[in-house]
């Protein structure tokens, strides 16, 4: 009776985030230490103009919402949330530098996320060599951080309009030549998936259910294609891996470059896990009790990361940028698949090759990018595979931000892929009415079409339409 069921009803499970909520509780156990160095030109901050200490403990604390046009924000966990940052730097003359930094959000389903972007301390030897232990963003590739792929570094995923980016952990060891010559080399024994956005799991109930407008659920039930023929519901299952397991894991990489005042180059290649837990769904249907049964086993697949970026000063605040980015993925993962019962849905892995180009300006006031990505491997994705679709196939994209005066800044931020046709429109502004006090008001918009195949038609009611107000301290 199984073969009537839709293999589609089980194509969403493909979401890595059903192991993060449970993860995320273990896994913070260990304090282990990220946020991105690259960040969009629309994260505009008037706070620049208070006064701070560029050592010490600073923080703040955000109340944003998102529903100012009807209909807007109702997507479960969109409609507010409250956030609370906490940075610590003591940055020195000396050999020994430390740094801390903790992001957490709570939404409207009291669903926490947080997130260590970067958290290391820096050991500097020679002249100008350094060491960082503990959690730092590798910036070898700017295609991966500001297209949200993911792929490098992890992503902070608290909303996918700006995923932000966290670091690996491990020891980054950095040798920098009198000549401009960099080497860059990283390795580690520990491995820390991304834990965000997350899902609910409920053991007794079988069930997996969303709190966050940005994880995908698998479907409650099973469609049986039969007229007269009821869809059957589905219990779910999923076999917990021993944190150890997952957790010590090695990955090396390397980075080799040049700089001087009118030239940056790189080309880099490392060998990790993959940022997200993988799926494999084992099928069985129970007519006892008329269910259907998913057996869900997290897996680690490994994915080899290769890339190159060259960068031109061509005059005075503009800089030119051509960058290449491969994933290799591992066909299976490094562990015993599970036995398939009745039917086997299993993580397809796919090859995945993007060429990037640009320009960037940017002063005191302004900035502004043109960007251009294509991806220039194939990807066809099969009906019974599980797979996630490209983030973005073919597109441009046009950011400009501006501060108007010491209180006001106002940004815009498009992004359109020529493939799908899926377009991603930001707006925001920042207005500082106290140095410590700042407000913002903008809109975040998704188009694309529900009814095709594309990573944003699952996302495409996530709009937002929102104010907040901050505190800085």
């Amino acid at each position: 009776m199984l073969k009537y069921f839709s293999i589609k009803t089980f194509k969403v499970i493909k979401n890595t985030t059903v192991m993060s909520c449970v993860l995320a509780s273990t896994l913070s156990q260990a304090n282990l230490m990220s946020e991105s160095t690259l960040k969009s030109t629309l994260t505009l901050d008037t706070s620049n103009n208070v006064v701070e200490k560029d050592n010490g403990f600073k923080g703040s604390v955000l109340f944003q919402t998102n529903q100012w046009v009807d209909n807007v924000g109702e997507v479960v966990g969109n409609k507010y949330f409250g956030e609370v940052d906490l940075s610590y730097n003591s940055t020195n003359t000396g050999s020994l530098d430390k740094k801390f930094e903790f992001k957490s959000r709570i939404n409207d389903q009291e669903q926490l996320q947080f997130s260590l972007p970067e958290t290391y301390v820096r050991l500097g030897f020679g002249e100008n060599n350094e060491i960082f232990l503990g959690r730092k963003i590798l910036p070898w590739n700017s295609l991966d951080s500001a297209w949200g792929f993911g792929k490098l570094n992890n992503r902070i995923n608290f909303d996918g309009f700006e995923p932000g980016q966290e670091g690996l952990t491990g020891a980054t060891v950095n040798f920098n030549f009198d000549s401009g010559f960099k080497v860059s080399l990283f390795g580690t024994g520990i491995y820390i998936p991304e834990l965000n956005p997350g899902t609910k799991i409920n053991k007794d109930d079988g069930t997996i259910e969303c709190q966050n407008a940005w994880c995908k659920a698998p479907d409650a039930g099973a469609d049986t294609n039969q007229d007269g023929v009821p869809d059957k519901d589905i219990f779910y299952s999923v076999n917990m891996p021993d944190i150890s397991d997952v957790v010590f894991r090695y990955a090396a990489g390397a980075s080799f470059g040049f700089e001087n005042e009118n030239h940056r180059a790189n080309v880099f290649g490392i060998r990790k896990p993959e940022n997200n837990i993988s799926l494999s769904v084992e099928v069985s249907f129970d007519a006892s009790e008329d269910i259907v049964n998913a057996d869900v086993t997290p897996q680690v697949f490994y994915h080899n990361v290769a890339g190159a970026e060259y960068a031109l000063k061509a005059i005075r605040n503009v800089e030119l940028y051509g960058s290449y980015l491969r994933i290799n993925p591992d066909n299976k993962p490094d562990e015993v698949e599970p036995l398939i019962v009745y039917t086997g849905i299993k993580p397809n892995k796919k090859f995945e090759e993007y060429l990037g180009t640009g320009a960037r300006y940017k002063n005191n006031n302004y900035a502004a990018s043109l960007n251009y990505i294509a991806r220039i491997s194939e990807y066809d994705v099969s009906e019974d595979t599980l797979v996630e679709y490209p983030r973005w196939n073919q597109a441009v994209n046009l950011s400009i931000s501006t501060k108007l005066s010491r209180k006001l800044a106002l940004a815009f931020d498009y992004k359109y892929d020529m493939l799908t046709e899926d377009r991603l429109t930001m707006l925001k502004a920042n207005y500082q009415f106290r140095p410590n006090m700042v407000i913002s008001a903008g809109a975040n918009v998704i188009g694309s079409d529900d009814s095709a195949d594309s990573y944003w038609s699952d996302f495409v009611n996530n709009d937002t339409v929102y104010s907040s107000f901050k505190y800085i301290f």
